[in-house]
């Protein structure tokens, strides 16, 4: 059975809803119009900082839909009806006032009225900004090559995750735990493949695309935030992910689903697309105690 590209997903605001969508163009950052939009702090000591669903009552975070348009504008959505649209000509340039992880960034700030729209849902202080067409974020080297860039994405231009993979999970969770693919926000999804067999692709072709996949993805509390209403109800999925897929050692330490990858060759990446696996590698050091990974 050949291996093929199930889903599509863009993040155009950070921590926001996942679009779906038929294709996307593969740049350097990763997919076109990913996770180019960000809010951060708008007062206080962590001012300039960004917001996530990881942030005490932003969870709801997981419902504003976003929407690229023409000429470089954006729509953005709420649960209530309500929507807000940011045309180019309202972004104002201002350098190295954002701070994802431990990296700061130029960034366009969106405008007053951007800032109190998303301020009044979250009920919270906070500004939207773009990130800089001309900046460059740099990928960790520890798993990059020189000159590897990123969005405002935590650390990788790409998340891949299996379809196989997440079926052998559920036989673990808990009966009334409902824990889809959504809960991990990849950018492809994987059909096709083998339970796992993620963990020793190393580079992939997908159309003109060639990806290469660089790390076992580490998770985090977003993944227990059911992303249909912004609400974590349980520690679910990391509770059964700490039982079956936790590892410490090869500079990795804590639970994993997925791989990050960085593109290699530039392209046009469908759904429906096969996947060609150009090479393989080694488990990663972390993987080799779980009880799941991939054994040839």
């Amino acid at each position: 059975m050949s291996i093929k590209v199930a889903n599509c997903y863009i993040y155009p605001l950070k921590s926001g809803s996942a679009l779906s969508v038929d294709q996307f163009k593969i740049t350097k950052r990763g997919p076109e119009n990913d996770r180019l939009w960000m809010l951060i702090q708008g007062q206080g000591t962590n001012i300039a900082k960004f917001i996530s669903q990881r942030d005490k009552g932003c969870e709801k975070l997981a419902l504003v839909k976003s929407l690229p348009m023409e000429l470089g504008a954006i729509k953005f959505s709420t649960p209530d009806g309500l929507s807000f649209v940011v045309q180019e000509k309202d972004l104002s340039f201002r350098k190295n006032i954002v701070q994802v992880l431990n990296d700061q960034c130029d960034s366009l700030d969106a405008g007053n009225e951007a800032a109190r729209w998303f301020s009044d849902y979250l009920q919270l202080p906070c500004r939207l900004v773009k990130l800089s067409e001309n900046f460059i974020r740099f990928t960790n080297i520890d798993y990059s090559q020189q000159g590897d860039q990123v969005s405002f994405a935590d650390g990788f231009p790409l998340l891949i995750t299996n379809l196989a993979s997440l079926e052998k999970l559920n036989t673990h969770f808990p009966s009334n735990s409902e824990i889809g693919m959504a809960r991990f926000r990849p950018n492809i999804i994987l059909t096709g493949a083998q339970p796992f067999e993620e963990d020793i692709i190393h580079e992939i072709k997908i159309g003109d695309a060639t990806l290469e996949f660089v790390k076992p993805c580490t998770r985090c509390m977003i993944t227990t935030i059911d992303q249909r209403n912004g609400i974590s109800l349980s520690d679910e999925p990391l509770r059964t992910l700490g039982k079956v897929r936790q590892g410490n050692a090869g500079g990795l330490n804590g639970v994993f689903f997925g791989q990050n990858a960085i593109p290699r060759k530039l392209g046009i990446i469908k759904v429906g697309d096969e996947i060609e696996i150009l090479s393989k590698k080694p488990l990663h050091p972390a993987l080799k105690n779980t009880v799941y990974h991939f054994e040839e």
